[in-house]
């Protein structure tokens, strides 16, 4: 009877092994349609990274091009490294390249930013985060080659903003730069234009801009403590603007007024207090960033999707279908998990795995410019028309979701650069 017990185990055994092969085989055939899609069609032959397609016109749009790019160059930088396919790396590199190749020059007053145009309805204005919810791609992206030119033209953007758009007593930097004028705006916001210089808030032309965690990339990269000190300075303050959920309602996107919570921006925070806990070991940080994994893990569907109407109870609207979310609050979850505090986030993390892989248009789709991607879909309204848009980012994080996700079923620690070693922080002891 022992015996065959121990050959029913056996037999047993070799299906649920051969089910985990076959998952990981399907999510890297996912990734390489992904990939395939982001090299071919997101990033153009100049470089610049298409953003937004309008499925009614079959148009693409213009909007916040360089955090995009840089998402898409670290999706491609992931992809290449599970695949070792190099056309990935190759189409990273002409992102890269591109999106140092923007910057101002001399004598221009912001020489040394890069040129991060919002598009869309803000046009010219430079909002902060398109530059830094990019940065950690363009780091990323020295990491793969060795070459030191775009952690160097990230680091020269940080240093502007650095020194003109900082309010070390507040923890905070402006949001909005206007290069046409070669001004800050510090008491007008195009967020809230019906809001007065007398009347408008900090937090209205202010906010911790941590997104991308561009300061510790920099502190990393360059030795300089002072970079870690102001990463670390924003990151305390934030843990005071936060609210019992897990969000940070004083800032837009989030819209205090109903307690919408925007999809990604609260992750974007929290993923850069994670930072902050791996630079200090504090767990004030790792805590900080627990409770925006719960909070997205509540606003989680059943099925994995997250919509993009979000509300800080717990509930949301059906409507637009926002994979960037289920993707990047992926990858959260598995990096609390990977810290130690996460396990209640399996389910969360196989769910958005399975609705990713459910939600990818096929090899078959006839249109080049849907085809291999992840769902990432937007209905807008203007001037009674209905705007239906496919957006990049739903690719860029699923690739980055995914290849973290097989990072961890192989046992690697997904805290750690996955490149040629993250460049260690500089010791903040003292």
């Amino acid at each position: 009877m022992k015996v065959l017990f121990t050959l029913a185990a056996v037999l047993f055994a070799v299906p649920a092994a051969a089910a985990e092969t076959s998952r990981e085989k399907k999510i890297e055939e996912a990734m390489r349609r992904g990939a395939d899609y982001a090299a071919d069609i997101l990033i153009t032959q100049s470089g610049a990274g298409r953003t937004e397609y309008e499925l009614l016109r079959g148009e693409w749009n213009d909007y916040e091009t360089h955090w995009h790019t840089a998402q898409t160059i670290y999706g491609l930088l992931e992809t290449w490294r599970v695949t070792g396919e190099r056309r990935y790396l190759r189409a990273a590199r002409r992102g890269g390249d591109w999106w140092i190749s923007t910057e101002f020059k001399e004598p221009h007053p912001f020489a040394g930013l890069v040129n991060a145009a919002h598009g869309d309805r803000l046009g010219h204005l430079i909002n902060m985060t398109t530059m830094t919810d990019g940065s950690n791609g363009i780091f990323a992206l020295t990491r793969a080659t060795n070459d030191d030119k775009y952690a160097q033209s990230a680091v020269r953007s940080g240093d502007w903003f650095l020194e003109n758009a900082y309010i070390p007593e507040e923890g905070l930097f402006y949001n909005i730069a206007d290069p046409e004028t070669a001004t800050v705006w510090k008491d007008k916001s195009p967020h809230h234009p019906e809001i007065g210089p007398a009347e408008i808030k900090v937090t209205e032309v202010a906010r911790p801009n941590s997104e991308g965690y561009a300061y510790a990339d920099m502190c990393a990269f360059t030795g300089d403590r002072q970079y870690c000190a102001v990463f670390l300075d924003v990151a305390d303050k934030k843990l005071k603007r936060q609210s019992e959920e897990g969000a940070w309602m004083d800032f837009e996107p989030n819209r205090m007024s109903d307690g919408r919570v925007h999809p990604r921006f609260n992750i974007w925070l929290a993923e850069a207090q994670l930072e902050a806990y791996e630079m200090t070991g504090d767990r004030k940080y790792l805590e900080s960033a627990l409770q925006t994994g719960r909070l997205m893990a509540k606003l989680q569907k059943a099925d994995g999707a997250f919509y993009r109407h979000l509300y800080r109870d717990g509930t949301s609207s059906p409507g637009s279908f926002i994979g960037s979310a289920s993707a990047f609050s992926g990858i959260l979850w598995l990096r609390l998990r990977d810290y130690g505090v996460g396990d209640e986030f399996d389910d969360n993390i196989e769910r958005s795995v399975d609705w990713l892989l459910k939600n990818q248009a096929l090899e078959s789709h006839p249109d080049e410019n849907v085809r291999g991607s992840f769902l990432n879909l937007y209905v807008r309204r203007k001037d009674g028309q209905a705007l239906l848009y496919q957006r990049d980012i739903g690719t860029g994080f699923a690739l980055r979701f995914l290849a973290t996700y097989l990072r961890d079923r192989a046992g690697e620690d997904v805290n750690v650069d996955s490149f040629s070693g993250r460049d260690a922080y500089p010791d903040m002891s003292e």
